[in-house]
């Protein structure tokens, strides 16, 4: 089965975001580095070998870009947004989600500068055109680069993730088919993750600041 790379907790700043997430866990997320050109920075919170959770927030360093880190500015508190999935092979997964009918826009180059200067560079494949919404991951891989939980173990691990949407009947067998296994259950649209960290279980949803 393909194995969960990264959870994305979204923020809209990232030094508050790493107070309020140790405040919760006890551990602290470590500074990742900018995305040059999309607006955004980051900082890891390692889960284990292979399996970060990258809380991603706006970079005021850089000037304001639409899209996504249009997006995070507009968030009230930091929430879980979605999940990544690593696979060295993202020219066998674009197959697959052509055939379940899911486009894409092909595979993405991206990289950043770790704070201590070295070039980490991946690539993603994002499926589009679905009803799911962020809790369809994406795909990654990280080639010869270091992958980011291999310089971070803060104590925490991640025990278990589920999705929940209206279209369970659909997205579990999608999942299943792209060797995905998570658990998925039948509901209102929600992604949440639990973590074992120095201050025990901690519930992360995509819920968690939505209001009723």
């Amino acid at each position: 089965m393909a194995r969960i790379d990264h959870l994305v907790w979204a923020a809209p700043n990232l030094e508050r975001a790493i107070d309020e997430l140790q405040t919760r866990t006890g551990a602290r997320a470590a500074p990742g580095g900018a995305h040059p050109g999309a607006g955004a920075r980051n900082a890891v919170l390692g889960l284990g070998p292979g399996s970060y959770l990258e809380i991603l927030s706006p970079d005021p360093a850089q000037a304001p870009q639409p899209g996504p880190a249009a997006q995070l500015a507009k968030l009230a508190a930091p929430t879980l947004h979605t999940f990544a999935v690593a696979t060295d092979r993202l020219d066998r997964v674009a197959v697959k989600l052509e055939k379940a009918g899911l486009p894409h826009a092909g595979i993405i180059p991206m990289s950043r500068r770790l704070p201590t200067g070295r070039l980490v560079r991946w690539r993603l494949l994002i499926p589009a055109g679905h009803a799911y919404g962020p809790l369809a991951p994406f795909f990654i891989d990280w080639g010869d680069s270091p992958h980011p939980s291999d310089a971070v173990d803060q104590g925490c691990r991640l025990a278990g993730l589920t999705l929940r949407h209206p279209e369970a009947w659909s997205l579990g067998p999608l999942l299943e088919r792209l060797e995905v296994e998570v658990k998925v259950e039948a509901g209102p649209a929600e992604i949440s993750a639990e973590l074992d960290t120095p201050r025990g279980r901690v519930r992360l949803s995509s819920r968690d600041h939505v209001p009723g």
